[in-house]
């Protein structure tokens, strides 16, 4: 039953935290276009680029991260038998 919510929430909260990123990025983005001082503007744009890039990457690793942890084969648990003639 626990295995079943997990396996359900965890595309959900990895949803969540991609749309977040993004939410943040806009807001970033935003922020970095109402700047006057061209240097500042600069330099908030690669910071955008910069937190775009850790944001998502890092939210696709930990969703990945956590599908494996779930899906991966406990020590104990036996292959479904392959067909014939396959290696073990």
């Amino acid at each position: 039953m626990l295995r079943k919510l997990i396996v359900v929430l965890t595309p959900l909260l990895g949803a969540a935290l991609t749309l977040a990123s993004v939410f943040l990025l806009l807001f970033m983005t935003v922020q970095a276009d109402l700047m006057e001082d061209p240097l500042r503007r600069s330099l908030a744009i690669v910071a955008t680029l910069a937190a775009g890039v850790l944001l998502l990457v890092g939210s696709v690793y930990l969703c990945t991260r956590v599908a494996v942890l779930i899906f991966a084969r406990r020590p104990g648990e036996q292959t479904p038998p392959g067909p014939p003639g396959s290696p073990r």
